[in-house]
């Protein structure tokens, strides 16, 4: 014959395992906008935790993003980057500073929205661009220091510019 507290202990068992499954349901939900590798389609994006990270968008990516024709990081600053006309661009900017960047196109470069989301797989922030046209854009993105409320801070802002050549 059970006891009361081994009942007890019987049933929370069964509803954490409740719980945990019906955590991994609800994660699973959601639309998956990818079209397939090498698509220009944006990945599952849900509302997350980019701005926790330093990210501009609160948006998560969920899933692998197409890959990209040009990668740039921040150690490609100062620098000139080739690309071409339909080349999809993607600046990746690490997770742990507060970022900025463009939020609308820029030049001949498309913004595919959202423009700054989080990738946890990479902790990058990610804007990805479509060259549309041919010409010379300069991509303009600040850094400060990510910094929790009530806590100092230090206080900076550091420009970070990619010049873009589409040929």
């Amino acid at each position: 014959m059970r006891t009361v507290h081994g009942i007890q202990r019987l049933c929370f068992l069964y509803f954490a395992l409740l719980t945990f499954v019906l955590a991994f349901v609800l994660v699973a939900c959601g639309s998956n906008t990818n079209t397939g590798a090498g698509s220009n389609a944006t990945p599952t994006v849900v509302k997350g935790y980019g701005t926790s990270v330093g990210c501009p968008s609160d948006a998560v990516v969920s899933g692998t993003p197409a890959k990209a024709n040009v990668v740039v990081q921040a150690s490609d600053m100062n620098k000139t980057i080739q690309a071409h006309m339909g080349d999809v661009i993607e600046v990746r900017l690490a997770f742990g500073h507060k970022w900025s960047g463009p939020s609308v196109s820029q030049g001949v470069l498309e913004l595919q929205q959202p423009g700054g989301y989080a990738w946890k797989a990479e902790n990058v922030c990610v804007w990805r661009f479509v060259a549309k046209g041919t010409g010379t854009t300069e991509l303009l993105f600040h850094s400060q220091a990510l910094c929790k409320p009530g806590e100092v801070c230090p206080l900076y802002i550091a420009s970070i510019p990619f010049t873009i050549v589409v040929k």
